[in-house]
């Protein structure tokens, strides 16, 4: 091809379509969405970069660069599906092809001016966007930030050229082989559309071979940019072979005069085949990686724990030459395991070393093994004396041996899922080891550690190994370096300089970061506080200097905390070092904890604070503590996998000591949650799946319906939620139904973390959440600080059991187990029963001769385990009419011991609307709820005042009365699953609904029963939280049917069995949920209103409930008038019930003033049912009153000649609800007193 020739055909052809309308419409369009995107990208990133994580305006063509590829791709079909057409149409094709221009040169030649004609507004665009940035940095502007060249370049020369010529070459083929234009632009179209939906359909491990964006396999970076992998360049390669292939073939069909035509169609068909084959073996060699992670797993899951050592010290020196190798000399002083029932003491070394000599206590020995990552040496080399194990090594990490056991495979998820997405926006890279940037990560095993590379959040199984360090390391000259604790300055030598970390206390494992980085100081309470950053990110880093005083106060304040409690931080100096983007935040097992925590060093996104316009914003604050408030509350908000404040607080004891064996894994998050309790003032929560749901943050505003709230009121804890979205986040995970369910069915010591990770985690913050707010109540924080001081003073450096805590914990608090409610191994859950209050006035008044009321309610824990509860109460505020207008005060938390009950007594000045009883971690779950009657006359009494709590003997559940609840063993309904007909959009728009509102919240079983969380695709029976009659929680079961399917009459049925205590007359009654009396009741009451106001006879045949109800052989059919349902919890059907008129104007007399009444009583013929239809058409409050009562229903008086007793309910009409809630027994013969 001659380069003049291919040069004037692409001038003459960017002339061409320089004359086209769709040209300029599609550089509009394309210049609109860039710059849309663009201004969208800078604003927010201005406005929220620090409250919420947003894109920065830094990496605009990494972030937008498959929006450009899709514009550009649909750009040049529009532009090439008529260029033979065209000269047809303006008549040169006839002179075109007289030319002495080569077809191949024709066909190259105007598919490169198509391909410059693009490029020029993409190229204006990034200039101009370049321009603003460089503006902005020197300005000092909020509004653009300094682009990343290395993105831009790999955007226009791995993105762009390739994917447009690729299309290009498509379009150019099918112009020539089909005659019709439209079919073209249809056909290349329908391509386009294809491959990105083919795409979406791969995995992100696939995606990388099928042509993913440069930006989406790694994540621009300033601290380490990267221009492209190995892989990438590969496949662009083979882009480019099928794209030369295809216009070779176009140049073969054009329809010109020429020589050597079927040559050019062999080229271009062994041209395409190269691509092919290229592509094929890529895609071919992908599993191999996928294939030798699984093997090295299954090898280290084969291994003993007897043969893992206690590593006890390690020193070494290292000398890095980034982006090359490294050369290490380790000495390991081990102790061997003394139940070794192996051959072997098996270590974990990175595959990727080259080991050049092992020695034990300096004698060289060479019968060990090192293979798939695991280091094994002869049992017999070692005795109960500690043994120097020495290993010299050359290379560098292999990047694939690290996370292995990782629940979620950054590479194996689909790409549309946007769950995998957002996990790989949180890094894909195990460690960096480029020539300008270094960061050896423990996950990656670049030291040698004892056992395996798995289990690292296995406790229970692979006990954590702490040892101590001495490490020196050399690096380039001008390089900084992070590593555990202060990093001393140890020579320099021929443009190298070597620094040594060896910290006093133990560390768990090592992470060192490496680079030309900025250094910024400060001194606390002798402990050096350094932070490390990129020189690109200076501006933000400046900007923060104004905080200095603040944050040393703030810094001060943890410190002195945490000394006030016997915690001391372990090491000289704390290290913050900026990480690129790319580096990966998540880590293995099945919690994937964050990877950015490490003994004295805490690592930082450079997607976070260093480029957040924290100097725009802190602008805005004239007062330092306002900006020290945004930037701690920007910290906790954790959104990018590193809340540096948990970070911080694990060296104090997490990082020194571990527990081991049975429940560590709880107690681990348990010592977690005191340090955050006690130091940080915060409860820390991280999961992966919550960092990685896109609605967490609607959740979070809206609440999510499987969530309960199990509080009265905490200041405190209002003002902390409201400063820490960890905290919210955490309150709204673990307070979901499915966690309670959990709690009551296992010990937290026995939860499966392995297949139910997620769930397991949030039953542990649950249990934890209260039992350290009961622990504060009645220890205290000083006797809690005392637990961990000890703890760490007595087992710094090696692991301690349940059983060790448990008994140091008892040596300082006797009641500690009871307390905590024996929160690890515990199985079953107290229940409490609450009395109906009792109040009045004393006759003696208080010092300042106000009225002294009391008030007395009884509670009981019917259960053999013992409990925990607190007593709130809403005092009505004097001078005040409102009952709304009160003061929360409580007790503190009393302990309840198993089968026991307490009368308890509140004096007050003033009286008292309410009383709340709050057990969260029982089988009540939510707090227990009893209004204070408010008579007119108080009654008076003389006595004196009660003791506040005092043990009696108190039994809520009569002898003669059996209750039944849906809850109960005796409970069991039938029924299939009905699947409900829906149309095609109505179903998308639930799916819609439930992903945005219940992601994450897979459907959960109360007992057995599906929890009802509003209508979906299937009637079936569910049981109701909160509503309906229940011995501790309050729940009913029904079938909901909708209007466009009605329940089957017979499809769904419920039993209530259970052993009557002696055979008799026996009087059975039926409770009615409010939601069942109040919905249905207060449609008809509505309709009658509206017939009212519009002057229409109301109607008067009333709905009644009609079911069936069969009692053992017995089937009964009963309808029941809502109207008339008895309210009363404790009522008991009698025998001779009175007639519906008496019981109406027993409920009339209840609802009316009695003047209203007497009145009433005077007219001759009353309507007793019209008039409490009218009571309840005129009074809203009427209906309000009997909101939340439990309805119960009179079925008969039974003579019950066996003492099994079933009850079966059925609905003998279409309504649209199917309920059970609870049967009632009371016996009603004439001996009851026995």
């Amino acid at each position: 091809m001659n380069a003049r020739k291919l040069s004037a055909v692409a001038l003459c052809e960017m002339r061409s379509c320089s004359r086209l309308v769709r040209t300029w419409v599609f550089f509009a369009i394309a210049f609109f969405a860039a710059t849309v995107s663009y201004v969208g990208t800078c604003l927010s990133h201005l406005f929220a970069s620090t409250s919420e994580f947003t894109p920065s305006p830094r990496f605009i063509l990494g972030e937008s660069a498959s929006l450009f590829v899709v514009i550009f791709s649909l750009g040049i079909i529009f532009l090439a599906f008529d260029i033979r057409a065209r000269d047809v149409r303006d008549r040169i094709s006839g002179i075109i092809d007289a030319k002495p221009v080569s077809n191949i040169e024709l066909v190259v030649g105007r598919m490169g001016g198509i391909l410059m004609l693009m490029c020029i507004p993409m190229l204006v665009f990034i200039g101009l966007v370049f321009v603003h940035g460089a503006l902005a940095g020197l300005a000092g502007w909020g509004f653009g930030a300094p682009i990343e060249i290395w993105s831009v370049l790999s955007f226009v020369v791995l993105d762009i050229v390739p994917q447009l010529a690729w299309w290009g070459g498509v379009v150019m083929l099918l112009a020539v082989i089909v005659r019709y234009r439209v079919l073209v632009v249809v056909l290349a179209t329908g391509l386009v559309v294809l491959s990105f939906w083919l795409s979406s359909m791969l995995s992100w491990g696939h995606m990388e071979v099928a042509g993913a964006i440069a930006s989406q396999v790694i994540l621009p970076s300033d601290v380490a940019p990267v221009f492209a992998t190995g892989t990438i360049l590969l496949q662009r390669v083979a882009m480019m072979f099928l794209a030369f292939g295809f216009l070779l073939v176009s140049a073969a069909l054009l329809p010109r005069m020429i020589p050597r035509r079927a040559l050019f169609g062999l080229v271009g068909v062994g041209t395409f085949t190269v691509g092919v084959l290229t592509l094929v073996g890529m895609f071919n060699h992908l599993p191999r990686e996928s294939e030798q992670r699984t093997a090295w797993l299954q090898v280290h899951q084969m291994q003993e724990v007897a043969s893992f050592p206690d590593v006890q010290r390690v020193t070494g020196n290292m000398e890095i030459y980034p982006g090359r190798r490294m050369v290490v000399n380790f000495s390991l002083t081990v102790l061997a395991p003394q139940e070794n029932t192996t051959d072997i003491v098996t270590f974990t070394f990175n595959p990727g070393y080259r080991i050049q000599k092992i020695t034990l206590d300096t004698r060289e020995i060479d019968d060990y093994d090192f293979q798939d990552g695991l280091l094994t040496i002869p049992k017999s080399y070692f005795d109960t004396e500690p043994v120097t194990v020495g290993i010299e090594a050359t290379g560098k990490p292999d990047h694939r041996f690290a996370y292995l056991d990782a629940r979620v495979d950054l590479k194996g998820g689909k790409v549309f899922d946007v769950s995998s997405a957002l996990a790989r926006y949180l890094g894909n890279r195990s460690y960096e080891f480029q020539g300008n940037f270094v960061a050896l990560m423990p996950g990656v095993s670049w030291y040698p550690t004892s056992g395996v590379a798995i289990g690292r959040d296995e406790p229970q199984k692979f006990p954590i190994d702490h040892f101590e360090i001495d490490l020196t390391v050399s690096v380039p000259k001008k390089w900084l370096i992070a590593g555990p604790g202060k990093s001393e300055l140890d020579g320099e030598t021929r443009g190298r300089v070597s620094y040594r970390f060896r910290p006093e206390n133990p560390v768990v494992d090592v992470a060192l970061i490496t680079s030309k980085f900025k250094r910024a100081a400060m001194t606390v309470r002798d402990i050096e506080f350094e932070l490390l950053y990129s020189s690109k990110h200076h501006a933000t880093i400046a900007a923060m200097e104004k905080l200095l005083p603040d944050l040393q106060g703030w810094i001060t304040e943890r410190l002195e905390e945490a000394e006030k409690h016997g915690l001391l931080y372990p090491y000289e100096t704390l290290t913050l070092v900026e990480v690129p983007s790319h580096l990966r935040a998540i880590g293995g097992g099945w919690s994937m904890e964050s990877t950015l925590y490490a003994p004295g060093v805490v690592m930082i996104r450079e997607l976070g604070i260093p480029t957040a316009r924290f100097d725009v914003s802190f602008k805005r604050h004239e007062k330092g503590e306002q900006s020290l408030q945004q930037l701690v509350s920007y910290v906790d908000r954790d959104v990018q996998g590193v809340n540096m404040l948990i970070g911080i607080a694990r060296n104090f004891v997490r990082f020194q000591t571990s527990p081991a064996g049975r429940g560590a894994i709880p107690l681990n998050y348990f010592i977690e949650d005191l340090i955050g309790e006690l130091i940080v003032e915060r409860l820390p929560y991280y999961r992966l799946g919550a960092a990685t749901n896109p609605f967490s943050q609607v959740r979070e505003l809206f609440g999510s319906s499987p969530t309960l709230k199990v509080t009265v009121e905490d200041t405190d804890l209002a003002t902390r939620l409201t400063q820490s979205r960890a905290m919210t986040q955490r309150s709204q995970n673990v307070h979901q139904m499915k966690n309670w369910v959990k709690l009551e069915e296992t010990s937290i010591s026995d939860l499966d973390f392995q297949n139910e990770p997620n769930l397991s985690y949030n039953v542990v913050l649950l249990r934890n959440t209260y039992a350290i707010a009961a622990l504060k109540e009645l220890m205290g924080e000083e006797a809690l600080g005392q637990i961990l001081a000890k703890i760490v003073r007595q087992y710094r450096g090696s692991n301690f059991s349940y059983e060790r805590f448990r008994n140091m914990a008892l040596e300082i608090e006797p009641q500690f187990e009871d307390i905590t409610q024996n929160w690890i191994l515990a199985d079953r859950l107290p229940g409490f029963i609450v009395s109906k209050p009792t109040f009045e006035q004393l006759g003696e008044e208080d010092d300042t001769d106000n009225p002294v009321f009391q008030t007395v309610f009884k509670i009981r824990n019917m259960e053999p385990v013992m409990g925990v509860a607190t007593m709130y109460w809403h005092e009505l505020k004097p001078l005040s009419n409102d009952d709304k207008d009160t003061i929360v005060r409580k007790l503190p938390p009393i302990l309840i011991d198993p089968n026991t009950s307490y009368q308890i007594a509140i004096n007050s000045s003033n009286r008292i609307r309410s009383i709340s009883v709050e057990a969260p971690i029982s089988l009540n779950r939510t707090p227990i709820d009893r209004l204070v009657p408010l008579p007119d006359e108080i009654p008076t009494s003389s006595a004196e005042p009660l003791p506040a709590i005092t043990p009696i003997e108190w039994n809520p559940v009569p002898a003669y009365q059996v209750v039944v609840d849906d809850l109960d063993a005796g409970f069991s309904v039938k029924g299939e699953p009905i699947e409900l007909d829906m149309n095609p959009i109505g179903r998308f728009f639930w799916n819609w609904q439930s992903s945005l509102f219940l992601a994450g919240d897979a459907p959960t079983a109360d007992r057995g029963i599906p929890i009802y969380g509003g209508m979906g695709f299937v009637q079936q029976w569910a049981r109701v939280q909160n509503e309906g009659y229940g011995k501790y929680r309050n729940t009913f079961t029904m079938v909901e049917g909708t209007s466009f399917q009605p329940l089957n009459e017979s499809s769904f049925t419920a039993e209530f069995a259970t052993e009557l205590p002696r055979l008799g007359e026996w009087a059975l009654e039926f409770s009615v949920p409010a939601r069942i009396w109040k919905g249905r009741t207060q449609s008809e009451v509505e309709k009658a209103k509206n017939m009212q106001s519009e002057g229409k006879p109301q109607p008067f045949d009333r709905w009644t409930i009609s079911l069936e109800v069969q009692v053992n052989d017995d089937a009964i059919p009963i309808e029941l008038n809502p109207l008339l349902l008895d309210f009363d919890d404790d009522a008991v059907a009698e025998e001779d019930a009175p007639d519906e008129d008496d019981e109406g104007l027993q409920r009339l007399r209840e609802i009316l003033q009695e003047e209203e009444f007497e009145e009433l009583m005077q007219d001759e013929e009353i309507d007793v049912e019209n008039l409490l239809w009218q009571s309840y058409i005129g009074s809203n409050s009427n209906r309000s009153r009997y909101r939340d009562q439990v309805h119960w229903a009179a079925l008969g008086t039974y003579d019950i000649s066996n003492s099994h007793t079933v009850v079966t309910v059925s609905f003998s009409n279409s309504v649209r609800y199917k309920f059970a809630d609870a049967v009632r027994w009371t016996y009603v013969g004439n001996d009851r007193s026995e």
